[in-house]
């Protein structure tokens, strides 16, 4: 094995503080807030009620969201919903919408809501029953995902339609020119035909036209709504590598330190460059590495903000290889935001001093019920069910000591445990908590923004003060804990479940995911 001197003496040759480039290859994928995964799911409360929500978010705004309603409990008569714009206040959100029950489910709610730009939302969930009404906040985050391409059968469909009308008018045009001052049963003389010739041209020009004319309105409109599609930022990343002075005197052994650095780029009006970052659990960016291919290692960071754009993380001892990156952040809109990158890295090199408590790396296989060093085990209840795409994931874990009696954990982050997904070939990315993909930043933000809010940097301050109060919880909370969620897409995933229990533990679950026939 090599000695870390070795090592250093090797790095020293021209790489003492060397920077390691990103690949340029951007994972290209139109969601925000995750990626390749673009709904949201939600577990909360409506006053008295438990409900979950989901909703499907459409590929083009303006356009309508479905969003469907389970809500557990007797006596609920009514369920509606409205979307309610960040900055909108409730003059700004259209009424309510009602839902209508789902046949053969009782508990079971649907509507769908127009959304007509894009931006940060929160979506009012009401609940009307015997035990009172409450109501929800869901954030959602609503993103244009693509330019919708006519179909070609209706594009000949209509093509053909067009010609038969514009010779249809070509016709009617020359007949009245030609025919229409003459007396019945006269028939149009020679210059009566010229005259009705040339109309026809005139007409077909005119026609010509107002056709390329609407041709050219059409192509700008489209390009411009093309610019606006949600794009995921493409951060700048570097990792620099520094051997450090031996730490005893005559020493020749010298330690090897790595600094990730992210540079984020400004991404246009209302996004990054332009707006204050929110924290998040406590954090203002949530960076996870996850070696490419066969998913066996992963890095959950927590980077230093340098200023506004820029933040490092010191890098711990990963193996070497491709890397997808992904950096959550929230915008104090409460636009909730990934950015995606990849990276290359050199084996892990000496040890690692974390920049902050909460960060945690994994490398190793995968399996369920997963085994600690104190004897504990984590079980995924739905292990054995089929695992069908934009079903219910089921992702329910339990927490056990050795002879089989329940655990209870320390708060990580503000909550029980969190969770990552992500697809073998990085097109999925999903940061999950028991509340759903929500955010607890923007909903944080939601809830409190006020007309005052409107000065930059009012809304981080009142969302800083609310995630340090649940910051300094130090009440336990049960080991036993689901994830709502649905995968998006067939393929093999690996999902990481993390918890507290005196140190940061993580379990690694692979998951086989079969086409669910279309169904959303």
């Amino acid at each position: 094995m090599r000695s870390v001197a070795r090592i250093a003496d090797r790095l020293s040759l021209g790489a003492r503080r060397s920077a390691i480039a990103s690949g340029v290859f951007l994972i290209v994928v139109l969601c925000s807030a995750h990626v390749g995964s673009p709904d949201t799911f939600f577990e909360g409360k409506a006053g008295p009620y438990p409900v979950r929500v989901i909703i499907r978010s459409p590929a083009v705004i303006p356009a309508r969201a479905e969003i469907i309603v389970r809500v557990r409990g007797n006596g609920v008569r009514r369920v509606t919903a409205t979307p309610r714009i960040w900055n909108g206040g409730d003059r700004g959100a259209p009424p309510p919408d009602a839902a209508t029950r789902v046949p053969g489910d009782s508990t079971l709610w649907s509507l769908q809501l127009w959304i007509m730009r894009q931006g940060s939302y929160g979506v009012l969930v009401r609940v009307e029953g015997s035990a009172g009404s409450g109501t929800a906040v869901v954030p959602y985050t609503a993103v244009a995902q693509a330019v919708l391409k006519m179909n070609g059968t209706l594009a000949v469909v209509l093509g053909a339609l067009g010609i038969f009308l514009v010779a249809g008018l070509l016709t009617i045009v020359g007949a009245a020119t030609r025919e229409a001052t003459l007396a019945p049963g006269v028939d149009p003389d020679a210059a009566g035909e010229h005259r009705a010739r040339n109309v026809r041209r005139v007409a077909l020009a005119t026609i010509i036209a107002v056709l390329t004319g609407g041709r050219i309105w059409w192509v700008a409109e489209d390009r411009a709504y093309a610019r606006a599609v949600f794009r995921p930022v493409a951060p700048a990343v570097t990792v620099r590598a520094e051997t450090l002075p031996p730490s005893r005197p005559n020493s020749k052994v010298r330690a090897v330190t790595r600094t990730l650095r992210l540079a984020m780029a400004p991404a246009g009006p209302g996004r990054l460059g332009g707006t204050p970052l929110l924290p998040d659990h406590g954090k203002l960016m949530h960076l996870f590495l996850v070696k490419a291919g066969g998913l066996g290692a992963m890095a959950h960071l927590h980077p230093a903000a340098l200023d506004a754009l820029t933040f490092e993380s010191a890098l711990p001892p990963l193996p070497a290889g491709r890397y997808h990156l992904f950096a959550d952040v929230v915008l104090e809109t409460g636009f909730a935001e990934t950015m995606v990158q990849e990276v290359s890295l050199d084996a892990g090199l000496g040890g690692w001093a974390a920049h902050d408590a909460d960060d945690a790396i994994y490398t190793g296989g995968s399996g369920t019920p997963a085994h600690f060093d104190d004897g504990s085990t984590l079980s995924w209840e739905g292990a054995a069910t089929p695992h069908v795409a934009n079903a219910d994931a089921m992702l329910h874990f339990t927490l056990r000591d050795a002879k089989g009696a329940p655990l209870d954990v320390e708060p990580y982050l503000g909550m029980a445990a969190h969770a990552v997904v992500v697809r073998s070939d990085g097109g999925v990315y999903v940061h999950l908590h028991p509340a759903g993909t929500t955010s607890l930043g923007a909903q944080q933000a939601l809830l409190a923004w006020t007309p005052a809010d409107s000065v930059r940097g009012a809304l981080r301050a009142k969302v800083e003060r609310e995630q340090e109060t649940m910051a300094a919880m130090t009440e336990r909370l049960p080991g036993e804990f689901s994830f709502p969620y649905a995968f998006p897409k067939a393929g093999r995933y690996r999902v990481w479940v993390q918890f507290r229990r005196g140190a940061i533990h993580t379990a690694a679950i692979d998951v086989e995911v079969r086409d669910g026939g279309g169904a959303r």
